[in-house]
């Protein structure tokens, strides 16, 4: 029997820039070269600034009277915030972490970004005071038609304005907050390409009109993306946030980056805590790169290859979102390539395999990755939200 280590205690998640200063996050990945590779390795004369990961955490609504799915209450918030700064966290620009991780520039140990995605006005109210007040900054994701509706949840654009000018990025969203993946009734291939495109340009377009100059960073709508998804949205020069909970490396896929969704049950201390700590598992996708499965694919199956990293391969645990463990096949164990598949069927939406494994130096930290998948209901139609 394999020896096993802890899994992380608490649920997992359900459903660059002084070295090539004046160029965008999209180009940065697209551009390391021998030169930032050498740099890199001069980091480790400086311990402080040796790290090759980092994580982004991931809020909506920060009150206590909004859907506790996708809300922390204002007194968590402000625990979060003062366990950061306790344990000497270094908050960072969103661009400048994705920046100096893509361009092999120096990134201080225990660094993080804060993100807030829809631009609620209880983000306004109860967590830019706390954020201004440290001085630290963070990016809130916004859909410009629903402000420009004037819809009351969200902030306007003076409020917006105010947040820009105490440390905010405001960044894209889209326009129509649409689940983008979905091709509407008839349409062919190069129409959701163009509508699509015209949902992110238009929307990046009134947010620099209202705001001034913006990232060309996108957090897809319910963090959902495919395969065709990802290749437009680079296309566009965009880097693609998601809503798979893990670290980034420095080889991060800029087309589905990873963030901590914190809400719920997932924002308890002991749950933020092991977030905050997580590195990133190096994990090569062999088999189930297409994430967006058809009605009939229920079980979905995952092969894929771990790296070398700080952690026993052995100790590995995957776990569907809802919780139940996922039984681990070695296929080599000399290649470290495993599968794994569900042994009940997914329900119609987002689910996910996270795999865990504990680190060797840090009992606290773990090793994350989360796979998306994207499914239809049993009858082909998708559900509502």
């Amino acid at each position: 029997m394999i020896a096993r280590m802890s899994s992380p205690k608490c649920p997992l998640a359900p459903s660059i820039a002084s070295a090539f200063c004046g160029a965008s996050v999209a180009k940065l990945f697209r551009a390391r070269t021998i030169l930032s590779l050498l740099f890199s390795c001069m980091l480790w004369l400086n311990p402080a600034y040796a790290a090759e990961h980092a994580v982004i955490l991931l809020y909506h609504h920060v009150a206590d009277d909004t859907p506790a799915v996708t809300s922390v209450n204002p007194a968590e918030f402000a625990g979060h915030l003062e366990y950061l700064e306790r344990n000497g966290f270094h908050v960072l620009p969103l661009n400048e972490l994705l920046h100096k991780l893509a361009g092999g520039s120096a990134l201080p140990e225990k660094s993080v970004a804060i993100t807030f995605d829809d631009g609620y006005r209880s983000v306004f109210k109860n967590a830019v005071p706390l954020l201004k007040k440290r001085g630290w900054p963070f990016a809130v994701f916004v859909n410009p038609t629903a402000i420009d509706r004037g819809y009351g949840a969200y902030m306007n654009w003076d409020e917006l304005r105010k947040v820009r000018s105490m440390g905010g990025e405001i960044l894209n969203h889209t326009g129509s907050h649409d689940h983008l993946i979905r091709r509407r009734e008839g349409e062919a291939s190069g129409e959701w390409e163009k509508r699509v495109t015209a949902d992110i340009i238009s929307a990046q377009r009134r947010i620099e009109d209202e705001t001034g100059p913006a990232e060309k960073i996108l957090a897809y709508p319910y963090g959902e993306f495919s395969l065709s998804l990802k290749r437009l949205v680079g296309e566009l020069g965009y880097v693609g946030l998601a809503q798979q909970s893990g670290a980034l490396s420095a080889t991060y896929d800029s087309t589905a980056v990873p963030r901590f969704p914190i809400m719920g049950k997932y924002a308890g201390s002991q749950c933020f805590s092991e977030r905050v700590n997580a590195r990133p598992l190096p994990v090569t996708i062999l088999r189930g790169a297409d994430n967006v499965l058809a009605a009939d694919q229920r079980r979905p199956l995952l092969r894929a290859r771990i790296g070398e990293g700080g952690f026993d391969a052995d100790s590995i645990r995957c776990y569907r979102s809802s919780g139940e463990p996922l039984n681990i096949k070695w296929v080599n164990r000399q290649m470290r390539e495993f599968e794994i598949m569900s042994a009940a069927d997914l329900a119609g939406g987002r689910s996910k395999y996270s795999c865990t494994a504990q680190a060797l130096d840090n009992p606290r930290s773990y090793y994350w990755y989360s796979h998306l998948w994207i499914i239809p209901k049993k009858d082909g139609s998708w559900p509502k939200e």
